[in-house]
Order: C-alpha cells, then sequence, then structure tokens
C-alpha cells in the first residue's frame, strides 16, 4: 500500500495555505461577480481594504489575486482612482474563448517530461517541500476546484524547481487559462470522485518521489506517462 509521504511543514506552511485559500476565495467570488453581471462593466470594486475586511484575509493576498483578475483582462487599476470592472468582462475569460484542454496537454507533452533534468540539478529542498504541500492539498481536496488547483500548483511547483523563469511563465498562463475556463469537468460533476483523485495522487506521487531521489529518468517517464493517461481521458470525453 503507497504511503502518503511525511511532509515536514515550516513554520509559516500554515500562513501560506492560509493565503492561497483566501486567494482562491477571492478570485472566484469576484470572477463570478463580474462575469454573471453583479458587477457591471465600468463600475468601480470594493477597496482592497473592504475586500480585505469582507474575506478576513491579508492585504497582499488581496492584492495579489486583483493582479491576477487584472493580467486576465476582467478589471482595470488606475493608480488613485480605484479598480473597475473591465468593459469587455464579461467575453474576457470565457469558457469557449479558451485552448481546449487536449490542446494544452499536447503541449505539455513537448516540454514538461524534460523538466526533470533542470529540476534535478537546481530544486531546493523548499521547492521540494512545496511540490509535496501540493501533493498533500491534492489528496485532501474537497471540491473539483481544490483538486485541480492543487494538481496543477503541484506542476506549477515542479516547473518552478527548474528555477527557469520562462517555463515558470508558461506553466502559469496554463494554469490562468484553466482557471478562466472555470476548471471544466468532463460530464459536469462538480466534485472529485475519490478514485480519480487517489489516481491522480498515486501518479503524481511518483513524480514527486523520483525528483527527491534526483533520479530524473524515472520522473521525465512518470511525467510522460500521466500526461499521455490525461491526455486519452480528454479526448475519449
Amino acid at each position: 500500500m503507497l504511503q502518503e509521504p511525511t511532509i515536514t511543514l515550516k513554520p509559516n506552511a500554515g500562513i501560506r495555505a492560509k493565503s492561497e485559500q483566501d486567494a482562491q476565495a477571492i478570485y472566484r467570488d469576484l470572477k463570478a461577480a463580474i462575469q454573471n453581471g453583479t458587477f457591471a462593466a465600468g463600475s468601480r470594486l470594493p477597496t482592497e481594504r473592504s475586500l480585505s475586511n469582507q474575506f478576513n484575509a491579508a492585504r497582499n493576498t488581496v492584492r495579489k489575486t486583483m493582479n491576477q483578475l487584472a493580467s486576465e483582462g476582467l478589471i482595470i487599476r488606475h493608480v488613485g482612482r480605484g479598480t473597475f470592472v473591465a468593459e469587455n468582462a464579461g467575453k474576457a475569460g470565457a469558457a469557449g474563448d479558451e485552448y481546449e484542454l487536449a490542446e494544452l496537454l499536447e503541449a505539455r507533452l513537448l516540454f514538461e517530461p524534460n523538466l526533470p533534468d533542470l529540476v534535478v540539478e537546481r530544486a531546493t529542498p523548499e521547492h521540494i517541500a512545496h511540490m509535496e504541500e501540493a501533493l498533500h492539498a491534492m489528496r485532501h481536496a474537497v471540491s473539483w476546484s481544490e483538486f485541480k488547483e492543487a494538481k496543477y500548483g503541484l506542476h506549477l511547483a515542479i516547473a518552478r524547481g527548474s528555477r527557469n523563469r520562462f517555463i515558470v511563465s508558461i506553466f502559469e498562463q496554463i494554469l490562468a487559462s484553466r482557471r478562466r475556463a472555470g476548471w471544466g469537468r468532463p460530464g459536469g460533476h462538480p466534485a472529485p470522485v475519490s478514485a480519480v483523485r487517489e489516481t491522480a495522487y498515486r501518479d503524481n506521487l511518483e513524480i514527486v518521489d523520483a525528483l527527491k531521489r534526483r533520479d530524473s529518468v524515472k520522473a521525465r517517464e512518470a511525467i510522460e506517462a500521466y500526461l499521455l493517461r490525461t491526455l486519452s481521458n480528454a479526448s475519449g470525453d
């Protein structure tokens, strides 16, 4: 039986986890409010201070989330004036305008299996810890969006372990595209089935374990096999 890895969290791990949860909640709620018209195009959004109080979140967490919404074209930030909903926000980030999941997986297959060559040379113990935290979050996710955030967060952590900013930027764009698409799941099921979650956990545990052992060959094989299985499932739906 596979055993869940022992994860040694640093003292600030709990703070970081809360920050990530808060950021997801703020992002999800604000994006929904913009897209359903609660915040109309051109309207002014609440201040960072107000959002911080509303979500019981740190100001820097709010600022980071607002920057993400701005990068996706949903809001526009004006220094000294405030933050406003973009005029084309109703169209920006629509699921139909996003890349197909199969397209993204095909692209990932071109570069992601080669990441271990850099990761095993450059990843620090902190990078590995971040991978393990994401792996833990994936296995214990209670919603479909949490599951997908954790799964993509793991592969973003692997990309960051390469310490190559261009590679990280590519994967951040992939992650942003899937977020804008609303983490759509074939069949419309809103929550992860335990079997799906456990299978993904085992596949990704194999990847992380290989990286921890600095075994780039095994990590490459595990990543390629995982992406091929995922692509096959996506193409079959």
